[in-house]
């Protein structure tokens, strides 16, 4: 449980540097270009994710729409995720008289 919240912080630790990267970039001079999932996915990976008949089933629509977020959204959701799935929970006591 304790590398689950550790692994948690970390990711969102891990967004709100995206984040901040995202935000230079959108003000800089440059076009901007924001920082997707599928380039995330890409550099990780080392292929590019197969996308092209994303209309065929929900799962592969649901996938497409995930990989075209920002980055820092989808690494930020997983973060928070994992950090409230592996919290540290209350023990229950049962009713003594």
């Amino acid at each position: 449980m304790i590398f689950g919240r550790v692994m948690g912080w970390l990711l969102i630790g891990v967004s709100v540097i995206m984040a901040s990267a995202d935000a230079v970039l959108a003000l800089g001079p440059a076009e901007y270009a924001g920082i997707i999932t599928a380039d995330v996915v890409t550099l990780l990976a080392g292929h590019t994710p197969d996308t092209a008949d994303a209309g065929r089933s929900l799962m592969d629509g649901m996938a497409a729409l995930i990989l075209d977020l920002p980055a820092w959204i989808a690494v930020g959701l997983t973060g928070a995720c994992l950090s409230v799935a592996c919290r540290k929970r209350q023990r229950r006591h049962a009713f003594r008289r």
